[in-house]
């Protein structure tokens, strides 16, 4: 009996070359596990094993291995995973806010002379979710000339208030020619040159076309339509006056005070208002075409590049 179990432990040392222990060290830095008795080591040299057995791969394993330790599964790697990847979510979230922000506050700053286009909404909105054409305020109200209309000397007078447009032609047409939008190569050719001062004419221009059609209406005929056209005309009167601000800066002694006589004519709406809203069309045009002019002088005479 005892030969036998002797040949058996033999044969169990040949077939099962690791030892078995009751506990297995810490991981150290080497990559191996040492083991805590040299009865072991010497059975491992006995059967021509010179090396501990190398770590196991797999984090289960690893946990069998070394039991007390955080086992580290696919669960924790995905939680982790989507944590770093909310955080660059986030991160690059906060890019394209800051970034918007930034283009955002630049085209504020550039084209602030804009805002008042704004005022162009209103018709729209009014009948899109009010069913109903837009009003001015009691305030600034446009004036009735249905009766101007149905009196006997009414071409008279509607004609030369409409025609009166006509100075904000003229005054688009001469800013057009100083400050042109071509110019001349050394081959005789026409070339794309536009300068800071260019669109000034311009917006005299569309001026002029709106308030032409907004008056016509206003005359001859529906009062609700007008009063949303009123809407836009002032959309566009109050861009190019910002406009100018924004290129030719404060307007000059001279165009202040022809402005203001102008400002004059605007608010005061009786006895005549056909005279005096024409009279308003002249001065305001003369007004454009100095304030441009003394804009460009001073960029002239600070040496600036218009």
């Amino acid at each position: 009996m005892t030969l036998l179990l002797l040949l058996f432990q033999s044969l169990h040392l040949l077939v099962t070359p690791y030892a078995q222990v009751d506990r297995i060290s810490s991981f150290r830095n080497t990559g191996a596990y040492s083991f805590p008795t040299q009865r072991t080591t010497a059975n491992l040299r006995k059967h021509g094993f010179t090396k501990y057995p190398t770590s196991p791969s797999s984090p289960s394993a690893q946990y069998v291995m070394t039991p007390g330790r955080r086992r580290v599964g696919a669960e924790h790697y995905r939680e982790t995973l989507s944590s770093n990847r909310l955080d660059n979510s986030i991160r690059e979230m906060g890019i394209v806010l800051a970034s918007l922000t930034t283009s955002i506050m630049q085209s504020i700053q550039k084209y602030w002379w804009c805002f008042p286009m704004l005022l162009a909404l209103v018709p729209p909105y009014c009948v899109l979710f009010k069913g109903s054409f837009a009003s001015m305020p009691d305030w600034w109200s446009v004036v009735h000339m249905d009766h101007i209309a149905a009196s006997d000397n009414a071409s008279w007078i509607i004609a030369p208030f409409l025609g009166s447009n006509v100075a904000y032609v003229l005054s688009g047409i001469y800013l057009l020619k100083q400050f042109r939008f071509f110019d001349k190569s050394q081959s005789g050719s026409l070339v794309f040159r536009p300068t800071k001062f260019s669109m000034l004419g311009v917006w005299v221009l569309v001026a002029g076309l709106i308030s032409t059609i907004f008056h016509s209406v206003q005359a001859l005929g529906s009062y609700q339509i007008a009063e949303s056209l009123c809407y836009l005309d002032h959309a566009v009167a109050g861009s190019a006056v910002f406009y100018f601000f924004d290129t030719c800066g404060v307007p000059s002694k001279m165009a202040s005070i022809i402005g203001a006589v102008a400002i004059v004519t605007l608010v005061v709406t009786t006895p005549s208002y056909a005279w005096l809203h024409s009279s308003w069309h002249y001065l305001s045009a003369a007004t454009a075409t100095q304030w441009a002019l003394d804009g460009y002088s001073r960029y002239s005479d600070f040496g600036s590049k218009p």
